[in-house]
């Protein structure tokens, strides 16, 4: 028995590492390419704050309503505790390893490799 590795294959297959493709079928002169890719990158975001609804993240109970205002009330509930997460990470970035200049984010290009900042290399050291 003996094992040997395919050095061309892991090299391809490397090569791939980080790359995934995003479909849309927005026209190219109302959406360019970074655009797209910033807007998929936000989406997760939703998506992990609604995921986290619906868990048990929010350590409670299932809960069973049937009239209109009873089951709006919990919905608006979580929908404010997600507004004040939001807030809460916005006026704490500073503190956290997020993203803090957001203008220049929005100005680099999404799809290029991410580089330390100079206050995020301050933050490790």
């Amino acid at each position: 028995f003996s094992v040997t590795r395919k050095t061309a294959d892991i090299a391809a297959e490397a090569a791939l590492d980080g790359i995934y493709i995003i479909r849309t079928s927005v026209p190219a002169a109302q959406m360019d390419a970074a655009t797209c890719v910033r807007r998929y990158q936000s989406l997760a975001q939703v998506e992990r704050a609604f995921r986290s609804l619906k868990t048990m993240d929010l350590k409670i109970r299932p809960i069973h309503h049937h009239l209109a205002d009873r089951v709006r009330a919990p919905i608006f509930l979580c929908m404010l505790a997600y507004y004040v997460e939001w807030h809460m990470r916005e006026a704490w970035r500073e503190l956290m390893f997020a993203d803090e200049d957001q203008e220049a984010q929005e100005t680099r290009d999404p799809v290029a490799p991410a580089q330390r900042s100079a206050k995020a290399r301050r933050k490790v050291a």
